[in-house]
């Protein structure tokens, strides 16, 4: 029996990118950069600060293996930390490299709708 059809959201992830991480033989960082990628479209920005605890829940992977495949993908351009991290125990915020052919501005490109008039409702 063939499985059903997949109904959930996609996730913008580029071939070269991507096939440039499985040559480099960096599977686990491929796997951590696509469950970033998948909660930075979530939150319709570039942005992600999932957690380690998350990204481990979600990938299988132990703590060392997704730091370090973090710290792949930041050395490599695939996405730079904005925030937190270092010797502190803040969740650290990246921003990941856009990709062009995916509809989501970069958070410093967004502007706030305008306000609205709004008329008198009690008259």
């Amino acid at each position: 029996m063939p499985p059903a059809q997949f109904t959930s959201h996609w996730t913008p992830v580029p071939d070269q990118a991507a096939v440039a991480l499985q040559q480099a033989g960096q599977y686990a960082a491929l796997i951590v950069w696509q469950s970033m990628l998948r909660d930075a479209a979530r939150n319709q920005a570039w942005q992600t600060s999932v957690t380690i605890r998350a990204l481990a829940c979600e990938t299988g992977f132990t703590k060392p293996t997704i730091i370090k495949a973090q710290r792949y993908l930041t050395e490599h351009g695939y996405a730079t930390a904005v925030s937190g991290g270092g010797q502190t125990r803040k969740t650290v915020t990246f921003a990941l490299t856009p990709i062009a052919s995916f509809n989501i501005r970069p958070v410093r490109d967004r502007k706030e709708p305008e306000a609205r008039e709004r008329g008198d409702w009690e008259s």
